[in-house]
């Protein structure tokens, strides 16, 4: 089920002010944009994988799976 422009607006507005409230930064909130399919990755993440997939309207979508990243506590 594909959702229309408004909703995912709303959605995504929601997100970014939950982001903002928790004190973001302007990159997490690209990020943000990004991983909600508003805006696309300008270069490709090498920590992620590229899939196609394909909603039940026929639709393709491109799918990315962000692998974790692991760091070391100083």
């Amino acid at each position: 089920m594909e959702s229309s422009p408004l909703t995912a607006r709303q959605a995504l507005l929601r997100e970014v002010d939950a982001a903002l409230g928790e004190g973001a930064a302007g990159e997490q909130l690209v990020e943000l944009i990004i991983r909600s399919g508003w805006q696309p990755r300008p270069t490709p993440d090498p920590n992620s994988e590229y899939l196609e997939g394909v909603l039940e309207n026929g639709r393709r979508v491109p799918i990315e799976i962000r692998h974790g990243r692991l760091s070391r506590a100083s």
